[in-house]
């Protein structure tokens, strides 16, 4: 979700209803995911952290086979649970 980070959170509705979905254990919505991280049950709580990606140079590229660097930027969304999402979406436009 790389283009979520763009806007501050309050002004994406769509990514809080994301995660009260994914808390639901929703299952059209966690198909959208790679494969689903919560098997046996859905979570009690999500958060959403924030990184940094850029192309790695051809060194690293030789050395680790990888396309990708991140660095950890920092919380773009707090552990919410359902019920604190719930709260915050009945507050958002």
């Amino acid at each position: 979700m790389w283009f979520a980070a763009m806007p501050s959170l309050y002004y994406d509705p769509w990514f809080v209803r994301l995660l009260e979905r994914i808390l639901q254990g929703d299952r059209p919505t966690l198909a959208l995911l790679d494969g689903n991280p919560f098997p046996e049950a859905p979570p009690k709580f999500v958060r959403a952290l924030h990184y940094r990606y850029r192309f790695t140079t051809p060194e690293e590229r030789r050395r680790t086979g990888a396309w990708w660097h991140r660095d950890l930027a920092g919380i773009y969304f707090p552990p919410v649970s359902r019920e604190e999402l719930w709260e915050l979406d009945r507050q958002l436009p």
